[in-house]
């Protein structure tokens, strides 16, 4: 699944906007920042380069087994492309597929690839996107494996046809291919390259000069199948400083910073009434969540986990975000999603929560809690430790840099509960297939959920597709191994005169492909 450390890793998951210098506030409908005619001084010996900050650096460049958003963010869709590609509204487009059919028992999938070159000169054919389907489906992450799970075979008919064929229909399994499931490579690239530093793709941009600790520079693909982006340089910045970052921005060293994630929330407000710079809000791709170990025994009580979600004051809790953000109790990814709703089994209530915990005979419960000492997560923990404690629970917390955090709490299960902000949906959190185990790190198989998860994935009526994944999350949150907290609204700020940069992120990326000047 997709961890948001971006913080975000492991995992699975606009065109308009106001024209004008001010800019809202609020999130707003739009997808996309608007043309304005004030700015930054945008001179000729910028013209073509865009300097974007990105608050954290991945651990490498691997996309196979690198779950963290801050691959993905500069990478997807820019450099590495899909089989399809999914629209902000949801909708699915061609992409490496130019065209593609679906047999009428919804088992078969035909793909037509186009004509495309990789960064490296080869051409694209059907033997890439056959390699690259088959090894998504071998990656210890569930964003690229989970969706192939449904998968009987994958051939290819002739140097341009692909064919995918499945054990079961799914209402899902054409979306996830716009996402890291159809990431396309060429053939052997994994045994024939070093991928933690080498990414080759067909997108608009070639992965170029990489410096750890400081920058990734993107070259624009010449070569590239479809419409060059105007930008020829993208020059992404690691500064996980948000202080320094937000001081840059003024002084006119970055264009663009592509999240603000912690202690400069606060400053936000200040540049939305500045003529000089706009900012945009991404629509609420991942959720923050906190959720317990399910090798833990107090836990194994309902009663307990129960009480852990009543301490919980998510009004409270999103001022973490200076309020942008919305409270929900549902696992739904992105929060727009029609199925989403206010269902909440166990809203905040600290007297029921200590009297769950008296009925449990845990009144004195210490919990060990790692978090990841970077961007929101510290000040989430202390808004947790302090709602936990005022019900009687001792949360015993400790930070942990990302690397550490990812090997011993994520990957090895060293923890009591913890907190994450995460891009996955619903249908990665079942034990078949390379998912994720409910609760993580942990074989926790619960059948009443695995039965409704694959029930719902296998409605291609979209009517009952909708009410069973409305069950699905439903049932999730009955569960309480996991107290989904809220949906943040992530604030991206740049020039004024900076254009095409879109609101709803599709797979946390940020997606330069229309970023262009407005004068």
């Amino acid at each position: 699944m997709s961890l948001a450390l971006f913080v975000t890793a492991c995992g699975s998951d606009g065109d308009s906007g106001d024209s004008g210098a001010a800019v809202s506030t609020e999130p707003g409908p739009a997808d996309t920042a608007a043309p304005t005619d004030s700015g930054s001084d945008s001179g000729s010996d910028k013209s073509t380069t865009l300097i974007v900050t990105l608050p954290q650096e991945p651990a490498s460049w691997n996309y196979w087994e690198v779950g963290a958003n801050a691959l993905r963010v500069p990478t997807f869709y820019n450099v590495q492309e899909t089989l399809v590609e999914v629209k902000p509204d949801g909708s699915i487009v061609p992409m490496l597929a130019e065209d593609w059919s679906i047999s009428d028992d919804g088992l078969t999938y035909t793909f037509a690839m186009r004509e495309a070159k990789f960064h490296d000169g080869s051409d694209l054919d059907s033997a890439d996107a056959v390699y690259s389907m088959k090894k998504n489906a071998e990656s210890p992450l569930s964003k690229l494996s989970a969706p192939h799970a449904n998968v009987a075979s994958v051939e290819a008919l002739d140097e341009r046809t692909v064919e995918i064929v499945l054990t079961q229909p799914s209402a899902t399994f054409l979306k996830e291919l716009g996402n890291s499931a159809g990431y396309v490579v060429p053939e052997n690239f994994l045994e024939d390259n070093d991928a933690n530093s080498v990414m080759i793709g067909t997108g608009p941009f070639v992965f170029g000069e990489y410096k750890p600790d400081t920058s990734l520079t993107l070259n624009r693909f010449e070569d590239y199948w479809g419409d060059k982006p105007f930008f020829e340089v993208i020059d992404w910045r690691f500064v996980d400083d948000e202080t320094a970052a937000l001081n840059g921005l003024l002084a006119g060293e970055y264009d663009l910073l592509s999240a603000v994630l912690a202690e400069g929330i606060e400053r936000v407000a200040t540049f939305t009434k500045d003529e000089d710079f706009k900012v945009l809000f991404e629509s609420a791709g991942e959720v923050s969540y906190l959720w317990l170990n399910v090798n833990e025994e107090p836990f194994q009580d309902i009663r307990v986990r129960q009480a852990i979600a009543h301490s919980i004051n998510r009004e409270e809790a999103i001022q973490v975000y200076d309020g942008y953000a919305d409270p929900t109790c549902l696992m739904v990814v992105p929060n727009a999603e029609p199925y989403n709703s206010d269902y909440c089994p166990y809203p905040y209530d600290p007297e029921m929560a200590r009297s769950l915990l008296a009925e449990a005979g845990y009144e004195d419960l210490e919990i060990d809690y790692p978090f990841a000492a970077v961007a929101s997560h510290p000040f989430t923990m202390e808004v947790l430790t302090q709602q936990l404690g005022a019900v009687g629970i001792t949360v015993n917390s400790r930070g942990e840099d990302l690397t550490t955090w990812l090997d011993k709490t994520w990957a090895q299960g060293a923890y009591g509960m913890s907190e994450i902000r995460d891009s996955a949906n619903i249908l990665q959190f079942g034990c078949e297939g390379g998912r994720e185990p409910l609760g993580k790190s942990s074989s926790l198989c619960i059948p009443e959920f695995e039965d409704q998860l694959a029930l719902a994935d296998s409605y291609t009526d979209n009517d009952e597709y909708l009410a069973a994944m409305s069950d699905l999350v439903k049932t999730f949150a009955d569960l309480a191994w996991v107290t989904v907290i809220s949906a943040p609204k992530v604030p991206q700020i740049m020039v004024a005169d900076l254009e095409g940069i879109q609101e709803v992120r599709i797979n946390n990326a940020v997606d330069l492909r229309s970023a262009r000047w407005s004068n």
